[in-house]
């Protein structure tokens, strides 16, 4: 059960990035901050889903990586212009 939620970690950590990169206006948050959040997301999720792949359970691992770069990129490229 840890390991979904460490991919669904590593998914928001991914969309989160990707929506922050993607936004054209100045943000209330700084771009050191984003980075801080999303990087101590991203780490979590991944020990969760390390420590799931390990114990036999492939599959969080997998949807967790390429879930995080394909919310990355729906977020860079179907952004909004405002």
């Amino acid at each position: 059960m840890t390991g979904w939620l460490g991919a669904g970690l590593l998914i928001l950590a991914g969309f989160g990035w990707g929506t922050r990169l993607s936004a054209r206006r100045a943000s209330t948050v700084p771009l050191w901050g984003v980075l801080l959040l999303t990087l101590g997301a991203s780490v979590f999720g991944l020990v969760l889903t390390i420590e799931a792949f390990l114990v036999g359970q492939d599959a969080p691992l997998v949807v967790g990586a390429v879930g995080a770069l394909a919310a990355a990129m729906l977020a860079v490229f179907t952004a909004r212009e405002e």
